[in-house]
């Protein structure tokens, strides 16, 4: 194999070493409903937990974290509290923020990071030219199409949205690619066993896949596993044996899914202008009362008659912020049948452009069972070389854990090009 292209500039995402993620999206372990993501998001006392999380069909989705955000100040303006504090400026945050803000409520909003977009993040990186390009290490697409909320804002802001087909991907390496009407029917299988395996108790999804692998009839042990791989694992990034089998793989993107040029940035910015935002002001400890809460955080105390958190679920696991007195029975239930997958994703940038071109930018690479990446390649709509590309699982921490950034981004081009060359390209 030849030596991998040295990419003129890179970004890489470290979400599951970063204290204020600790991890990707929400996902329901056994025994989760989406009556678990309500009970979260449930009021008490004077507070009240919002996010991608506690959306109870919507979940993982940035436009369901910023529906939720509103949702939480709704009920804030229900019971007409004065003044409403906000912990975290991802798109939770600045939903609940700006709707309190409308309606002329004071409302500060508490942000660990000195950025806001939680796991929104768009990055520049410098290019061969003098210009920059905008590139997404969380967050990529608005999707499910017209129940995107955020979609009408883009437009309205004259964003280009630039579509994304992910039923239709240029697929490498190897096992060989599944078309689509296989992985249609090899998903209804799934689905159709899990539904019988479950009609009594919940069970892990691994359960459920490993029975499926050992009697794959009518399909074959590779096809299985490459469909799972692809349709299910790589949309969680977490140990099969830790989901609901029944809803541990919810249902997400594939209706009208785009991305936006420009990035998230361009839209949560418009939305949290003129906001209260205290950033680089990490919330440690939220004492709550029937008079109102205190926040104890990296700047001192503060006051307000409530408070909306929008701390990912993963990171309220963490015991961040402290709660005194501790979370009620029903949000820490709640909060114990959610996990959160290993994603990770790096952004690069090159001379010019030696990868395939597939049809409208979405790339899966397989390496194995259990190790497949996807991509999407801006180049087309930026006009430059530019890629992103998306690992989980362990993949992800062979390729992450230990190296430093360049070598990480290093790593993610030779799986590119070893792809690419085996492809014949």
């Amino acid at each position: 194999m030849s030596e991998a292209p040295t990419p003129l500039a890179h970004a890489v995402s470290r979400w599951h070493e970063d204290p204020f993620s600790r991890g990707a999206w929400s996902l329901l372990r056994v025994g989760g409903t989406p009556a678990t993501r309500s009970m979260l998001g449930r009021p008490f006392g004077r507070v009240i937990i919002a996010g991608e999380a506690t959306h109870p069909e919507q979940s993982g989705m940035v436009h369901a974290a910023f529906d939720e955000g509103r949702r939480a100040a709704q009920w804030c303006l229900s019971q007409g509290f004065g003044s409403v504090a906000v912990v975290g400026a991802g798109a939770a945050g600045i939903g609940a923020a700006r709707s309190l803000q409308q309606a002329g409520i004071r409302a500060a909003v508490f942000e660990a990071r000195e950025r806001i977009g939680g796991r929104a993040w768009s990055v520049e990186l410098p290019t061969a030219t003098a210009s920059s390009v905008v590139m997404e290490l969380g967050a990529n697409w608005l999707q499910q199409g017209e129940r995107n909320t955020l979609a009408p804002v883009a437009q309205a802001m004259g964003c280009r949205l630039v579509p994304t087909d992910f039923h239709r991907p240029l697929e490498l390496g190897h096992p060989p690619a599944m078309g689509p009407q296989t992985t249609g029917a090899v998903m209804a299988e799934l689905h159709a066993r899990v539904e019988r395996a479950t009609v009594q108790r919940d069970l892990g999804l691994a359960e459920v896949v490993d029975a499926f692998l050992a009697d794959p009839a009518p399909f074959d042990r590779a096809t299985v596993q490459r469909v799972v791989d692809s349709e299910v694992f790589l949309d969680t990034g977490a140990p099969l044996g830790e989901l609901s089998a029944r809803l541990g793989f919810e249902a997400g993107v594939g209706a009208g899914d785009r991305w936006i040029v420009g990035g998230y940035r361009s839209v949560l910015a418009a939305l949290a202008e003129g906001l209260d935002l205290r950033l680089g002001t990490p919330v440690t400890g939220i004492h709550w009362s029937t008079s109102g809460v205190e926040l104890r955080h990296a700047q001192g105390e503060s006051r307000a008659d409530a408070v909306i958190v929008t701390a990912p679920a993963a990171v309220l696991q963490a015991g961040s912020p402290r709660f005194d007195p501790p979370l009620p029975a029903e949000q820490q239930a709640a909060l114990s049948l959610l996990t959160a997958g290993r994603v990770e994703k790096a952004a690069l940038v090159f001379g010019e452009r030696w990868w395939p071109r597939s049809t409208d930018g979405y790339i899966r690479i397989a390496d194995g069972a259990g190790r497949i990446s996807e991509w999407l390649d801006l180049s087309d709509a930026l006009g430059l070389p530019a890629i992103t590309a998306i690992f989980v699982g362990d993949w992800a921490a062979e390729l992450w854990d230990g190296h430093d950034d360049a070598s990480v981004a290093a790593g993610v081009a030779r799986v590119l090009q070893r792809a690419t060359e085996s492809a014949g390209r």
